[in-house]
């Protein structure tokens, strides 16, 4: 997702294409990574500008608004991921087991590998903030799809409702994109264990 993709996100302020607004999500999220979400204020990034905190305010209205649009970028990679594996010229089984691994790696990649981009979506879901919602819609429309197109090529089962079979996904999958819940699963093999396992009864509970 590019820097001003995340425009439409509450607490933004001034024109949507200003290049300053650029540099102020680039130079938060550089120091956010390296201090953490939480010991960064709205006084260090501009310090690392070079402006006023006044002057960031005619860009965003707090500075949650900017922590919001740092988390969106950061999630949108995941989110891009999905969508592609989703689209793929696959079978639905194949793609279903696909997007379920690629949940897990790149959960794994954004909230173990980089911890404060873990300390950023901790926040985010402590919070309630709008991108955390959108995150987790942009993963059940893209089981949604999937599971919509096993029906169409009999792949999968059609008696149970489709919300109900796309919700029960979701939820299962939950641990494998949230920061908190994916440091529970163990270390590599062993998510990787759980994952085929939970991923094998699901493909069994969807079999016509």
């Amino acid at each position: 997702m590019a820097i001003d993709s995340c425009e439409n996100l509450p607490g933004q302020r001034g024109p949507a294409d200003h290049e300053r607004r650029t540099q102020i999500l680039q130079v938060a999220d550089e120091l956010f990574r390296v201090h953490g979400y939480r010991k960064t204020s709205v006084t260090d990034i501009a310090k690392a500008i070079g402006v006023s905190s006044a002057y960031l305010y005619r860009f965003f209205d707090s500075k949650q608004a900017i922590g919001e649009s740092v988390c969106a970028l950061a999630l949108s990679t995941m989110g891009e991921a999905i969508r592609a594996v989703a689209e793929r010229d696959a079978s639905a089984t194949q793609r279903l087991r696909d997007m379920l691994h690629t949940l897990l790696s790149e959960g794994m990649r954004l909230f173990l590998k980089e911890r404060c981009i873990h300390d950023i979506v901790v926040v985010s879901i402590e919070n309630q903030w709008a991108v955390t919602e959108e995150h987790n819609n942009e993963i059940y429309e893209a089981i949604e799809k999937i599971v919509s197109d096993g029906r169409e090529s009999g792949e999968f089962e059609r008696k149970t409702p489709l919300d109900e079979v796309c919700m029960a996904i979701r939820v299962t999958a939950a641990a494998y994109a949230h920061p908190v819940l994916l440091n529970r699963l163990g270390n590599t093999e062993e998510m990787e264990t759980k994952l085929a396992a939970v991923t094998n009864l699901i493909l069994r509970s969807l079999a016509p």
